[in-house]
């Protein structure tokens, strides 16, 4: 049972690493949010503030790229894997050799964890882009 547990876990945080690293923001919205996009110059190596035209050519350059392109790249190739249904979930259910059973996760199972700081300095918690609930929860039976 001790194996049990890390093996469980492993594939739930690969699934919640890629779920954050597919939903980053656009320049546009980084902007929006923050007030700053920041990027490498080629001639320092330092980090600097991003002109709106290099924003831009950046996002455009995105754009660009196919949809196929984008998602066979990294982490987007392990996003393009994960079942959108529950049907489509339980196509991967798999029999391990030690009598376990595991399935790949669909997508509506997913949480998304954000931690957002303010001017204040002040640390807020979010899943799923709602402020985290402290209360005490009810399960059903």
């Amino acid at each position: 049972m001790k194996l049990a547990k890390p093996l469980l876990l492993l594939p739930a945080l690969a699934l919640a690493a890629a779920s954050v690293m597919a939903s980053e923001p656009t320049a546009a919205e980084q902007t929006a949010d923050n007030g700053m996009v920041a990027g490498i110059d080629a001639k320092t190596g330092k980090l600097r503030k991003l002109s709106d035209s290099e924003i831009r050519a950046l996002s455009d350059k995105a754009n660009a790229m196919p949809a196929a392109a984008r998602s066979s790249a990294g982490a987007n190739a392990a996003w393009a894997r994960i079942p959108q249904t529950g049907a489509d979930a339980s196509k991967t259910l798999r029999l391990q050799s030690n009598g376990m059973t595991t399935a790949d996760l669909p997508l509506s199972s997913l949480n998304a964890l954000t931690v957002q700081c303010a001017a204040d300095g002040s640390v807020q918690l979010l899943e799923n882009g709602a402020a985290v609930s402290h209360d005490r929860q009810e399960v059903s039976k």
